[in-house]
């Protein structure tokens, strides 16, 4: 379960460092969870199921031209799980 949160926090660290305006990453209720607050938080604009229904596209939230978030990292080994 751990790789799904992961493989999302990279792709948002990566999207924030090429500036992209959205990324697609794989729905989860982990996923979901996260991104909403994350919403709720102010640092992502936005979320949208796709009709596919197996993933999310979110739209990532920039100040002058400056990424909201500028690290976030996995702070979990596979030995020690932190959520």
């Amino acid at each position: 379960m751990n790789y799904i949160l992961s493989d999302l926090i990279a792709r948002l660290s990566n999207a924030y460092n090429l500036h992209l305006s959205s990324i697609k990453v794989l729905k989860n209720n982990m996923t979901l969870n996260f991104l909403f607050l994350l919403y709720k938080q102010g640092l992502i604009r936005s979320f949208f199921i796709l009709r596919n229904q197996k993933e999310i596209l979110v739209y990532l939230k920039y100040k002058n031209k400056k990424p909201v978030i500028f690290e976030i990292k996995i702070v979990s080994k596979p030995s020690k799980r932190i959520y």
